[in-house]
This record gives structure tokens, sequence and C-alpha cells, in this order.
């Protein structure tokens, strides 16, 4: 799939606008410098900038169709896979507490992981020692209180 610059530049810099518009609705915080805003409202201009400059590169290009999806008909999984990153996301909102991070990470990037042609022996490689790992990172590492499930007691 392609979108065409003419396209994705005005979406993208709508969307930066959308940021630093909602960022400025951070509360301020009394003593600090710099407050919460100030990363949002950075990627959100940054977001404005590039978008407009993916823009200008479209203009120049020759016109073409806004919307190119002849890449997705050359794989019927294509399609299924961007339903699985919807629905997948969907589902893991309703099983991240009773099953855990780990195990609802796994699955889903499992799930993904064969969508798009992997191998076997890589998925059952990979999608446990990447979510583990990060399961490791957040919970261990930086503190962050991830939801272990089924795997309460069994991860440190």
């Amino acid at each position: 799939m392609r979108i065409a610059d003419r396209l994705l530049g005005p979406v993208l810099a709508l969307f930066g606008l959308f940021v630093i518009w909602e960022a400025h609705k951070l509360p301020a915080v009394p003593g600090v410098r710099f407050g919460a805003d100030l990363l949002p409202t950075g990627a959100g201009v940054l977001l404005v900038l590039f978008g407009g400059l993916i823009l200008l590169s479209g203009l120049r290009q020759p016109q073409e169709a806004l919307l190119h999806l002849d890449d997705w008909k050359a794989r019927g999984l294509n399609g299924v896979a961007a339903l699985w990153a919807f629905g997948g996301l969907l589902l893991g909102m309703v099983l991240f507490e009773p099953l855990g991070f780990p195990l609802t990470g796994i699955l889903f990037m499992a799930g993904m992981m064969a969508l798009m042609g992997a191998r076997a022996a890589v998925i059952v490689t990979v999608a446990p020692i990447f979510v583990l790992l990060l399961h490791y990172v957040f919970s261990g590492l930086l503190k962050v209180s991830l939801p272990a499930g089924v795997l309460d007691g069994v991860l440190p």
C-alpha cells in the first residue's frame, strides 16, 4: 500500500496541530521551568514541520492516485494482518488484566508474525523472548507495574 505524499503530509500536519492543542491542556507543574507539555508540543511541532515538507515534496511530483492498494492484492494475508493489528489490540485490551502482559503480548506478537509470514521456529523463539525481555525492562528496571495475570508469582 502506498499513500501519496499529497495526502499523507496534511494528515501528519493536522495530527501535529492536534497534539500541540492537547499538550497545552496539560496542567502546569508549580516550581518547574519546563512543564509536562514540553515534549508533546515539540513532537507536534515536528509533525507539522515534516508534514508540510512531505506535502511540498508530493506537490513537486507528478500527480498520482492518493492511495495505491495494488501491493495488498499480491498476498491475501496482508488484509488479515491489518485487521489483526486492530482486532488484536482490542482483544488485548480485554485479555490484558486476566492473562497479563506477557501472555497477551506473546499471543499478539506471535499472531502478527505468523500473518506476516515468519517461520514457526522464529515465532516460538522471538515472540516469548522479546515480550519477556520487554516485561523485565518495564517491571524490573523501570518499575512500571504491568499485570502478570496467570503468571503472577512465576515471573520475577
